[in-house]
């Protein structure tokens, strides 16, 4: 597989914000539901490891927002991997990466840096979740140029060439992390 390098970069701002969206409207799922989730061989959001899979069935756990995230993606034609990317600069906390892959399917890498299980790792996953719903959303979105193209319509620039984020994945970010603390 190829990695294309159009990153979409995340400097998320963890502190809930005066016009962070309501409580979610669906409730984290329960243990059962997450582990009947991440057993499942035909998941559409899988982790690299196991300790990212632990933070995965946390969010799923802990958030509503973060369970429909995933729900919503496992739907979808898009496959997400999810990392923790230790070679990432220093001024990225997250990032989604276009991967070329087989028809049929659309694949993309998630990259975050964070303590393993840590609310701030799990709102990041959330924030970048959302990234990856947009592309699922956008199903003309299939290569390097039509995704530069859908973030540089719904996004705005970050941290340099090719680097975007959205109004929506800061939101996101945002409302995880509150419901995680409570």
């Amino acid at each position: 597989m190829r990695v294309l390098p159009v990153v979409l970069v995340s400097v998320m701002v963890i502190g809930v914000a005066r016009d962070a969206a309501p409580a979610s409207a669906i409730a984290p799922l329960t243990p059962a539901q997450v582990r009947a989730f991440m057993s499942d061989p035909t998941r559409h959001v899988r982790a690299v490891d196991k300790t990212m899979a632990a933070s995965i069935a946390e969010g799923m756990g802990r958030s509503g927002t973060f369970a429909q995230l995933v729900l919503a993606l496992d739907t979808s034609d898009v496959i997400v991997y999810i990392e923790t990317g230790r070679l990432m600069p220093a001024a990225i906390a997250g990032r989604l990466l276009l991967v070329a892959g087989p028809e049929g399917h659309r694949y993309l890498r998630i990259q975050v840096s964070g303590h393993p299980g840590s609310n701030y790792l799990i709102a990041l996953v959330g924030h970048e979740l959302r990234h990856a719903l947009e592309v699922a959303e956008s199903p003309e979105v299939r290569d390097e140029a039509t995704l530069i193209a859908l973030y540089e319509r719904i996004g705005h620039p970050s941290a340099g060439a090719h680097h975007y984020d959205t109004a929506a994945a800061q939101a996101t970010g945002r409302k995880v992390k509150k419901e995680l603390i409570g």
